[in-house]
């Protein structure tokens, strides 16, 4: 909604009741002349035209000034800085998905960035932010409050509004450079023109952002987790490596059946291991015992990834006749990760044998050359073949081949690209009757386009099979001569004719290269060949596009019913919305072509007197079953197939609202909106919010209203998709998870409540000017969409004994016990290590949740000597967040959770301290300005039972300076330090060690800035 204000000074005092202020403020302090230039507003959370800026809903708004004597903070960077955020992807935190690192989420009230409306110019536009043109922005606006509403669904935890500048003349540059210990540093260069200023304005921008790479080991916090003793973090370590133990099988079964005896053989002697003490120490393993040299993965991930983010923007507005308005702009923006490193294999939770589970799932059998020389090496006499207890690629010694010599991690490679386009016209059309007076109308069509590419590469496991048997690689062609056992079995060709062997023992490695550490068992000449290593990865390469379309239709103006206050406003409005997503997964691989971990053209028996069969998903108690379960899980030693799919969905709506302004003093907003959507699905929504100026300086303001939420497009009942988790109980190892959609999903329901009171009065003395807001809100979702149950939460439900131990197998007992995936089955007294591969949950709706607390902002403004002082606070302090009780399969999950002030690692990590405040000390010297910020977040505790690195968690406060110089009219420069004294974020038993969705870890940076104009 769009109005109009004459002069700065008006504007001044609504603005700062609505929390921005202080330029004008400071300008009035200094006596200079307030400006006359009309000045188009757009007010976030209305649609009559006229509405006050200090009405009843809570909006803080951060203008581009103010954000200037910041040091122009970055997308993430402000994101952050919100005391109302929640955590916030973007940085470069493989374990939250790697698919998040670059793309700036809102999160408002930490209810999730799916429950936070994005608009541009008060039209919708993609959660991915990477095209707002920053350097283009007048101000941005955040209602603190539900706003379905008025703008439909997504606006449960409120609405982030971006408004650019309006009629904008000249040419702008401007650049930044930040540096960065250890990193090259971090930059970014923009230009905006703008030509027209009478009744057609058009305005251009261009930029580009990069972030430089910086290294784990750059970093005191992370090094932490590298010496395994007392008090260190073991969140990045996995007892699932390839410094293994291995059992001697004798000779293979005529016919292959599905257990490990059935299959490779009986045990002829004990485990024996691939490592001692000694040598599992000097690769920087730690030793566990004689199958396990657990290794820190750590080392092989960065903290910040190489990030290139390109925007363009475009705007034109006109003014086509005295009552008749044009605008449209265009906006894209590309994010680009070439590298986001991870582990240098994905660890092996399934394989091509026949018995399902993670151990005993390959076989090297005696006349893989390697094999031989291990046993010899170990005086093992009669051995046919040996069998892993638990296995991965690459582990310790890193992954030399798949980066391209840049890392020692697979890397994954994002590329993502948004862009947007909006059109419309805002007008009068007079007076149509004595009930409609002034009637206005805007008409926009908006559209918005995201192609998200992202590769989460894994290892194929029958080809690692095929490997070790001596039938790997890309040139290899060998006929299989057996069709009883799955693989080629052709003892002639092995080897031979293109045909690799995979040495899986401690002699392929020379060590751990990131950290220097040499393997004492490495024998020169047995590593294993570039191209066989990458012939047994697949990229995993999924393309997503979304799509939606927006047309917007309302209607206000004056009621012609006169009220003490004055006339009842009214806004009548439609819209419709259409959106489009669709998946496209090239890799036969990975798009369910291949259901099982051998491909259908291969065949095998299961047990004396079966036939030759492929394999298909089946029940294993199926006599026609061949190692692949009903969940068709595909080749891959960790993930599912990831199936394309395509979905459309249709929304429309109707919506009113009314401005009733009851006394001089006292104004209602009513508003509701009915809306309906594909799969025959609905909801209505409503609100009311008043304000009431009690007296002079003081006013207050409440709202109440109801919020909804439609599930997500594409999703698709009984579909499974599988991702990793860390389960605490095994021994925090990252394994399967599996998410089976319900086939009966309802909308997510919300009630939302504010009450507020407003103090704006001169200080303490004339000049002075003080202004006081204190928000209270309260949320309650109803039906939340998502995880119905945390995996990490069943398998500590299940592993419920001493030490992580099973108490019972009956699953009348404990239903649960139905959604693990074991090795070798259940047995009461079996620790969760090394025991189980996979957990099943349902996605679906949930427990809902209950967050309350206070919003608190307030400034203190005073002349000081030749200039001006501004004191600043915003702050929430959360009193209340709460999920409600979760249940499964007849079992009490939770009752549950009081999530506040603690980690929530069983909602992976998804961290809530009490209070968030920052606090700005702002000088105005003429040309000059000095600004000191301190920024604070609570401690929160791991909630996880048992000791845990940095459980009690620590505040972190931190403080900022910086400096502005205006060099004449049209050039400034900006000097920034950031993190002044250098503080580390608070410990965590996280990967990284430390919460990347709410800290950073660049430590102290210095940062300059130039901006000139033209």
């Amino acid at each position: 909604m769009k109005i109009g204000l004459m002069g700065a000074s008006g504007a001044a005092l609504l603005m700062g009741l609505a929390g921005l202020g202080a330029p004008a403020l400071a300008q009035e302090r200094s006596g200079q002349e307030p400006s006359t230039q009309v000045e188009e507003i757009v007010v976030t959370g209305s649609n009559i035209r006229g509405s006050a800026l200090d009405a009843a809903l809570p909006v803080e708004v951060y203008s581009q000034a103010e954000l200037e004597k910041q040091g122009s903070p970055t997308a993430l960077e402000f994101a952050k800085s919100l005391t109302i955020s929640g955590p916030t992807t973007g940085e470069s935190y493989y374990f939250g998905g790697p698919a998040l690192v670059g793309s700036v989420n809102y999160n408002l009230r930490g209810l999730g960035a799916d429950k936070t409306l994005v608009l541009l110019n008060g039209r919708r536009m993609n959660q991915n932010t990477a095209n707002v043109p920053s350097i283009a922005l007048a101000r941005t606006e955040v209602l603190k409050d539900g706003a379905a509403v008025i703008y439909g669904a997504d606006a449960t935890g409120g609405v982030v509004n971006f408004i650019t500048r309006d009629k904008f003349v000249g040419l702008e540059a401007q650049g930044q450079y930040k540096h960065i210990r250890g990193s090259k540093g971090d930059y970014s260069v923009g230009v905006m023109g703008g030509v027209g200023e009478d009744r057609v304005n058009l305005l251009v921008s261009a930029e580009y952002e990069h972030r430089s790479r910086l290294n784990t080991m750059e970093r005191d916090f992370t090094k932490a987790s590298l010496n395994p003793v007392t008090g260190y973090n073991p969140a990045p370590w996995s007892t699932l490596t390839n410094l293994t133990g291995w059992i001697p099988r004798g000779a293979l079964p005529a016919t292959p059946s599905a257990t490990d005896v059935g299959e490779w053989g009986p045990a002829v002697g004990g485990i024996v291991s691939d490592f001692t003490p000694a040598s599992c120490a000097a690769v920087g393993g730690r030793y566990d015992n004689a199958y396990t040299c657990a290794y820190n993965y750590i080392p092989y991930y960065r903290l910040v990834e190489n990030q290139d983010t390109y925007r363009l923007y475009a705007q034109l507005k006109a003014q086509i006749t005295d009552t008749m308005k044009f605008h449209t702009d265009a906006s894209y923006g590309k994010v680009t990760l070439p590298q986001v490193m991870g582990s240098p294999a994905q660890p092996v939770s399934r394989g091509p044998a026949l018995a399902t589970g993670a151990v005993n799932q390959f076989y090297v059998p005696i006349t893989n050359p390697f094999a031989a020389e291990f046993a010899a090496k170990n005086g093992i006499v009669g051995a046919q073949g040996f069998t892993p207890v638990t296995y991965r690629l690459f582990g310790h010694g890193g992954n030399p081949y798949y980066s391209g010599g840049d890392g020692f991690g697979v890397a994954d490679r994002i590329d993502n690209k948004v862009w947007r386009v909006s059109a419309g016209l805002t007008g009068e059309l007079g007076d149509l009757a004595p009930f409609a007076k002034q009637v206005g109308y805007d008409f926009a069509l908006t559209y918005n386009d995201a192609y998200n590419y992202n590769t989460h590469a894994d290892t194929i496991g029958y080809r690692l099979q095929e490997a070790l048997n001596g039938f790997g690689g890309p040139n290899c062609h060998a006929t299989d001569l057996d069709p009883s056992r799955f693989g080629t079995q052709n003892a002639a060709a092995a080897g031979k004719n293109g045909c690799q062997y995979w040495n899986p023992f401690s002699s392929s490695f020379k060590g751990q290269p990131v950290r220097g550490l040499a393997n004492p068992n490495y024998v020169a000449g047995k590593e294993n060949p570039e191209d066989l290593a990458l012939w047994m990865f697949d990229p995993r390469a999924v393309e997503t596009l979304s799509h939606n379309f927006t047309a917007d239709l309302v209607f206000d103006g004056r009621s012609g019913i006169e009220l003490p206050g004055g006339e009842i406003g009214w806004a009548l409005g439609a819209q419709y919305r259409s959106l489009a997503n669709r998946v496209n997964v090239p890799s036969a691989f990975n798009n369910g072509s291949i259901q099982c971990e051998w491909p259908s053209n291969t065949t095998s028996a299961n047990g004396a007197g079966s036939g030759n069969l492929s394999p298909t998903p089946l029940p294993t108690a199926d006599p026609n079953f061949r190692g692949c379960t009903p969940d068709a899980p595909g080749p891959f030693v960790l993930f599912a197939p990831t199936l394309p799919s395509r979905a459309e969905q249709s929304q429309y709506s109707l919506f009113g609202e009314l401005q009733v302004p009851l006394f001089s003093n006292v104004d209602i907003q009513l508003a509701a909106r009915r809306e309906r959507f594909s799969n025959d699905l609905g909801a209505t929504v409503y609100k009311v919010s008043g304000k009431w100026n009690v007296w002079g300086p003081l006013t207050v303001r409440a709202s109440y209203g109801t919020n909804y939420q439609t599930p997500p497009l594409g999703v698709t009942p009984g579909a499974i998709t599988v991702a990793a988790r860390t389960y605490t109980v095994a021994a925090s190892n990252w394994l399967a998870a599996q998410f089976i959609t319900d086939a009966n999903l309802k909308p997510e329901t919300a009630k939302s409540g504010n009450v507020g009171a407003i103090w704006q009065s001169r200080g303490l003395a004339d000049g002075h000017d003080f202004r006081l807001i204190v928000d209270y809100f309260d949320i309650r979702t109803k039906d939340q969409i998502g995880q119905v149950a945390d995996p990490n939460q069943i398998a500590s439900l299940v592993f419920n004994g001493a030490g992580g131990t099973i108490t019972t197998c009956d699953v009348a007992k404990q239903p649960l016990l139905a959604r693990i995936s074991f090795n070798n089955g259940c047995a009461v007294g079996m620790s969760g290590v090394g025991t189980f591969n996979a957990v099943s949950t349902r996605y679906g709706n949930g427990p809902g949740q209950t967050t309350k607390g206070f919003d608190i902002q307030a400034k203190y403004g005073l002349p000081l000597g030749d200039g001006d002082l501004d004191i600043d606070v915003t702050a929430t302090r959360v009193t209340a967040l709460r999920t409600g009780p979760t249940t499964l399969d007849g079992v009490t999950i939770s009752t549950g959770d009081d999530r506040l002030g603690t980690l929530n690692f069983a909602t992976f990590a998804q961290a809530a301290p009490k209070w968030r405040a920052n606090l700005g000390v702002n000088y105005a010297l003429g040309r000059q300005n000095f600004r000191l910020g301190v920024n604070f977040v609570s401690a929160v505790q791991d909630e996880r039972a048992g000791a845990q690195y940095g459980e009690n968690g620590k505040d972190w406060v931190t403080a900022d300076f910086t400096y502005r110089l205006q060099l004449g009219d049209d050039m400034a420069l900006t000097l920034t330090a950031a993190n002044i004294f250098d503080k580390d974020p608070p410990p965590a038993q996280e990967e990284f060690g430390y919460d990347p969705w709410t800290g950073n870890p660049l430590g102290r940076t210095f940062e300059i800035g130039v901006k000139k104009s033209f």
